[in-house]
């Protein structure tokens, strides 16, 4: 299957891009082209974001592609789509993690909900401040730093823990 243009791209259904994007051998570079173009804007869009980082398009484990973002921890992730034309946005905090989620070692889940209630009970004032909202509620601040709201984020914990994916943290 050839791959398609931007325009054309750009005329497909969500779906279709799916479809199409798993197709992609991206370790072969299947797509690479049609990836760098929606890469450039995504940076056209999102770039303007304060210390955000836009790396990619790159290739994710697996072999799918993936546009890559970095950002500062404090950051408010609802800003940034889980998916951009059909393309998986894969975004994570800059190094140093906060003490509530450095020096962890395995089986330990770093993502557990418990480190980012600790590190929003301790920096609650300092997260109102860097995310610009002076009234910014617990639960608002939860969202912002884990991309959806908390307690979406607890049962998927909760799922994955149940299937073995991540080891038990309640």
């Amino acid at each position: 299957m050839a791959t398609p243009s931007l325009s054309e791209w750009l005329a497909l259904s969500e779906d279709e891009r799916a479809r199409r994007l798993a197709a992609f051998d991206a370790y072969a570079g299947e797509g690479e082209d049609l990836l760098e173009q929606i890469a450039d804007r995504f940076r056209e869009e999102f770039g303007r974001l304060p210390d955000v980082a836009i790396d990619g398009p790159g290739i994710y484990h697996g072999g799918s592609w993936v546009i890559g973002v970095t950002h500062p921890f404090i950051f408010d992730r609802r800003l940034l789509p889980a998916r951009y034309l059909g393309v998986e946005v894969r975004a994570g905090p800059r190094l140093p993690l906060p003490p509530e989620f450095e020096g962890q070692t395995y089986p330990a889940y770093v993502w557990s909900p418990p480190n980012f209630e600790r590190f929003v009970d301790r920096c609650a004032a300092e997260i109102r401040v860097r995310l610009g909202d002076p009234n910014m509620t617990r639960e608002a601040m939860l969202h912002a730093l884990i991309g959806r709201p908390f307690d979406e984020h607890l049962s998927n914990c909760r799922r994955w823990v149940k299937e073995g994916v991540i080891p038990a943290f309640e």
